[in-house]
């Protein structure tokens, strides 16, 4: 399988601290990662935020693997649930359409609905929105601080179809589409739906399947339990483990190229990591007053980081996409690299873990030591 571990075929694998590390035959010294991971596991059986009962950690550049680790009750194989870090992936799924010609992401999703024969009643109120408005959150459907629709917390008892139309018969916002970032899940459930029509696919994770998982030789990325989940929460429902979850970002780094497959275009990875809220107002965004300095705007999927956290280590720009339970990967484009942090507690504990790493890989990566913005910072949740 074109699994992304098969990149790191100089690992040398050893036991410390507490954790089981894989680290490439390089000139780097990652034992202070290691041990900056290690100090978040408790051995209580139900830790408070700030503590972890285990964790899995990948880091890796453009050609493969530079160090790996797993504690606690983590190995490196473990599954985690994603919750928000779910986004990425989806959008990047979707994307492959804007390289088949199948999909504009500025053209309304109503035209798409209406070629499809009408599956579901799209109101004429929502006639506006379009797909980079979908996963942009800035659609003016309902975010996380409105009521949201029963069917995103109900993944088995109704069909993605079912989903949007129960979303398609909300009310929008006051604003109109595409002038308001409104965090949350709806846009990716209407925004998987159309994937899924436009592909011809009977459901979301058969879409997925054939976008990335197949192409990547991914071994472990679902959405929930495809042989159950009728309708997956897309923006939340996301189940990897750390190298999958890696080798998606490794492929955008390599311009959409992994295991000599062209999963995107260079432009659509261009457009990926495009800001697409700059000057638009914000509804809700779901961090505490503390964070939201620490993040400069939003992709398709992903939040960019404020420069101040890497620079002048790194010129940047770095992006991720924490998750309500703490899964925090990211990647810098400056500096070449990208890790993932998969726990199981909180999206606090995660940003922390993050936050306790990126200054002591980029002092490997880089000999330079980044600023911290000012003061350490907590995210209190995240739209998964």
């Amino acid at each position: 399988m074109k699994r992304f571990a098969v990149l790191a075929i100089a690992l040398i694998l050893s036991a410390c601290g507490g954790g089981s590390d894989s680290s490439a035959a390089r000139s780097y010294d990652w034992s202070a990662v290691g041990t900056a991971l290690d100090q978040f596991v408790s051995t209580d059986s139900s830790p408070a935020s700030g503590q972890v009962s285990g964790y899995s950690f990948i880091i890796y550049d453009k050609n493969g693997i530079l160090y790996q680790r797993a504690a606690g009750d983590h190995t490196q194989g473990t599954v985690d649930l994603l919750a928000s870090a779910s986004k990425l992936p989806a959008a990047a799924a979707i994307m492959t359409l804007v390289d088949q010609g199948k999909l504009d992401l500025d053209k309304p999703i109503a035209s798409y609905l209406a070629e499809a024969g009408n599956p579901i009643n799209w109101p004429s109120d929502k006639s506006a929105i379009t797909m980079r408005m979908l996963l942009s959150h800035t659609s003016g459907l309902p975010g996380l601080g409105d009521n949201q629709p029963n069917c995103l917390n109900n993944a088995t008892g109704t069909t993605l179809q079912q989903c949007a139309q129960q979303i398609a018969n909300a009310n929008l916002a006051d604003p109109p589409p595409g002038s308001t970032f409104n965090y949350g899940g709806a846009d990716y459930q209407v925004a998987g739906y159309v994937a899924t029509l436009l592909a011809g696919a009977p459901d979301w994770q058969t879409f997925f399947n054939q976008a990335l998982v197949n192409r990547m030789g991914l071994a472990t990325f679902t959405y929930g339990d495809p042989t159950t989940v009728t309708n997956p929460r897309i923006a939340g429902d996301g189940m990897s483990d750390a190298a999958d979850y890696a080798t998606i970002l490794q492929m955008l780094q390599n311009g959409g190229r992994s295991a000599g497959v062209q999963v995107l275009s260079p432009s659509s990875v261009q457009t990926l990591e495009s800001n697409q809220i700059a000057g638009l107002a914000v509804d809700y965004e779901p961090f505490t007053a503390a964070t939201q300095a620490d993040f400069t705007g939003y992709t398709l999927g992903a939040w960019i980081s404020a420069s101040c956290q890497y620079s002048p280590a790194s010129a940047g720009p770095e992006f991720s996409d924490p998750g309500l339970l703490g899964a925090t990967p990211w990647f810098d484009n400056g500096a070449k690299y990208g890790a993932v942090i998969l726990i199981d507690q909180d999206t606090a504990t995660g940003v922390q873990m993050w936050q306790a790493v990126r200054p002591l890989i980029l002092q490997q990566l880089t000999g330079k030591t980044p600023g911290d913005c000012g003061g350490s910072s907590s995210s209190s949740s995240s739209g998964g």
